[in-house]
Parts: structure tokens; C-alpha cells; sequence
């Protein structure tokens, strides 16, 4: 079925592009006669090949019946992206570096040629011979320097060369500025290979990169907390605690581990912070109230975290919700009255192991796993936490 859209799809081009070509010859004197030339007879041989179900006999002939001239250009172009996912990327690639030969090409059209002719390189993994082409189309004033200049950082983010990728990313964000948020990622990359080595003091410079083109990048500032922590820099983690508590709330729980312990260290007051966080995010993340509810419970007793969580849990009821609040209340029934309660808690615990707790806001994969680069679509901090799924 697919073979027969894909010929259909394709004989429809190229007899519009026929008939386009063969208007311009005759305008321009190339074809003294209209009728019974040599282009028709290639025209009907191709058919008489597609009738005859031999589709690359038919595909050659109405290749070469079908004159290459600005207004049948276009035509080509299709062709050779047709042949390109149909996955004969081969041909594709002939026709697109037949038609780059053609001295006749406006600057435009060759540009468009020359962009599809590296995607096709890159189809079949010929990535010097692509990069060479993307290079020198984003290096001119080509209108199709933008696409050439996100392929060719498509290219060094596949092979993981963040540097390049950062590099090539500086010229995309001036044909580009939503591209920022991608920018800051590659920077934040560049950190973790630079904390891998050690290098503190280059990972803390890509860190603040990250921030100069984003300045609301959640992951460079989870990274600096950590990485101000490590060197002992108490007022620093603080700094970016309280501004991850102000603008980016939902991803908390990522450092409520280092949050205990500037509380147990006496320089962080945790119920003050979790209060706040919980003031700026409607509805909370389920891991904040529940750090709250434990903050209630150690200072002022199970029954004060109870009445907390269960105000909590009816306004957003969720299976997490409900196992905080079993486990609350196995620490305060007696013995003999735990036995249900324990049922329960291991009930509810296996529903909430089943369930994702982030999804892609763009493509809908979801996981237990937080990543900055969405495994499906690729796209960059699309992933987010989903609020009352998480596993506590």
C-alpha cells in the first residue's frame, strides 16, 4: 500500500513537472514542436514501464524525460527527498548532486540543494561529507543558514561532542533565541564531563553559561548547588536552594537530600524552606508535603502531621497521599491494631511501583526516571514531574 502512495505520489510530481519543463522549453525555443517530441516519448515509455509493474525502470525514465530548469527545480528536490524516505538513499543522493552540477541553479535553489543533499549524507552516516556542506551554507547569508546550522548541531549532540555542539549552538541562537533553553543543556553536559575530571573550576564557568543564556535553566542550578556544597560554600547553596524553592518548585524533591542537610548542619531552617516551597507551587510536588508532614511530625507529633496530610490528600487525593498517611498511622496504632494497615501499606505500595513519574510534555514518554533529553523525541526539558504519581 505504501509503494503504491509512494508511486502515485510520485508520478503526480513528475507529470507536473513535465508539463512545467515542457511550457519553459517552449517558451524559451528549446522545443520547436509541441507534440511528439522526444520528452514524450520518454514520458510514455516510463508509464508503459509503471503499467508493466517495473516502478525503477519507470523512475529512471521519467528522471531523465523530465528537463531540469528553474521552474521544475522543485520537482527534483522532491523527487530526491521522495527516494530519501523510501530509504533509497542512494539514489536520492544522485539526483540531488546532479542537480548541484547545474550551473542554470538561482543561489537560492542551489542552497536548497546543497541542505538536502547533506541531510542525505547523513541518512547513510556520511557525516564529514555532511558536515562540510552544513558548514559552509551556515557560514554564508544563505536564508537557509538557521536549518543548516540545527542539522549540523543535531549532528555533534548525536555523536555527543558537546563542545562542537556548543559551539555551533552560539551562531544558532542569533538566527534562533528559543534555541537557549538547548544551549544551556549543552553547557550543563560540558559541567558533567568537566565534574568527571575533576576540573571543578571549568565545570562552575560552563555552569554559568548555562545561565547566562538561560537564566531560568532548573539543571544548572540544581548542578551549582551540589557543586558550591562540594567545595563548602554554605551561603552559595543556599542562594540557589532558596531560588530553585522561587522558580522551579516542582523539582524540589531533587534536592530535598542536600536541603536536610544544610538543615542538619544549622544552616537552613527545612520547615520555614518547605513551607515556602509549598506556598509557590499549586499543587505541590507530593515528596515536598510529605517532607513537611515529617517536619510537623518530628517537632510537634504524629496527630499535628496527620490533620496535615489529610487536609492535604482531599484537596489532591493520590495512592501517594494515602501510603503517607497508612505509614503515619502504623507508627501510631498499637501492635494488635497493625495487621490491616500493614495489608494495605503493601497494597498501596505496589500500585504506586507501577506507576511513571515524569512524562514528556511533547511526545508522552513516560518513566521512573528523570532525564533532561526526552529518550523519544529528543527535545530538551521537555520532561516533567507528574504530580501525585511519585514513588515515596
Amino acid at each position: 500500500m505504501q509503494e503504491l502512495l509512494f508511486l502515485g505520489l510520485f508520478v503526480a510530481a513528475l507529470a507536473i513537472g513535465w508539463f512545467l519543463g515542457r511550457r519553459e522549453a517552449i517558451k524559451v525555443g528549446f522545443m520547436l514542436q509541441p507534440h511528439g517530441s522526444a520528452i514524450d516519448r520518454q514520458y510514455f515509455i516510463g508509464l508503459n514501464y509503471l503499467l508493466n509493474e517495473q516502478p525503477d525502470e519507470a523512475i529512471e525514465t521519467f528522471i531523465r524525460a523530465l528537463e531540469v530548469n528553474p521552474e521544475t527545480v522543485e520537482t527534483h528536490i522532491a523527487i530526491g527527498k521522495l527516494f530519501c524516505q523510501r530509504g533509497d538513499v542512494e539514489r536520492a543522493i544522485k539526483v540531488h548532486q546532479n542537480l548541484l552540477a547545474r550551473p542554470s541553479l538561482s543561489a537560492q535553489q542551489a542552497d536548497r540543494v546543497q541542505l538536502e543533499l547533506a541531510r542525505d549524507y547523513l541518512a547513510v552516516g556520511m557525516h564529514n561529507r555532511a558536515e562540510r556542506l552544513l558548514e559552509e551554507l551556515g557560514a554564508s547569508s544563505s536564508s537557509l543558514r538557521g536549518e543548516a546550522l540545527g542539522d549540523l548541531v543535531t549532528v555533534y549532540e548525536q555523536q555527543r561532542d558537546w563542545m562542537q555542539a556548543a559551539q555551533i549552538g552560539s551562531r544558532l541562537l542569533r538566527e534562533r533565541p528559543g534555541f537557549a533553553v538547548t544551549q544551556a543543556h549543552y553547557y550543563c553536559e560540558l559541567a558533567d564531563e568537566a565534574l568527571r575530571a575533576r576540573y571543578i573550576n571549568l565545570a562552575l564557568g560552563h555552569l554559568q553559561a548555562a545561565l547566562k543564556v538561560e537564566p531560568g535553566s532548573t539543571r544548572a542550578m540544581l548542578m551549582l548547588a551540589d557543586l558550591e556544597e562540594r567545595q563548602g560554600h554554605s551561603r552559595a547553596v543556599l542562594k540557589w536552594l532558596h531560588r530553585i524553592a522561587d522558580e522551579s518548585p516542582d523539582f524540589v524533591p531533587q534536592i530535598l537530600p542536600l536541603a536536610r542537610r544544610c538543615a542538619d548542619n544549622g544552616d537552613l531552617d527545612l520547615s520555614v524552606y518547605l513551607e515556602r516551597v509549598l506556598e509557590r507551587s499549586e499543587p505541590p510536588m507530593l515528596q515536598t508535603v510529605l517532607a513537611r508532614s515529617g517536619q510537623l511530625e518530628k517537632h510537634e507529633g504524629v496527630t499535628s502531621a496527620q490533620r496535615f496530610l489529610l487536609d492535604w490528600v482531599q484537596r489532591h487525593p493520590s495512592i501517594g497521599g494515602t501510603l503517607g498517611l497508612v505509614r503515619l498511622q502504623l507508627r501510631s496504632a498499637a501492635e494488635s491494631e497493625q495487621g490491616g494497615m500493614q495489608v494495605l501499606r503493601q497494597l498501596l505500595e505496589s500500585l504506586q511501583q507501577q506507576r511513571p513519574q515524569y512524562r514528556c510534555e511533547s511526545c508522552g514518554f513516560a518513566g521512573q526516571k528523570l532525564y533532561w533529553q526526552c529518550p523519544t523525541c529528543h527535545g530538551w526539558s521537555t520532561i516533567r514531574p507528574l504530580k501525585g504519581y511519585e514513588v515515596v
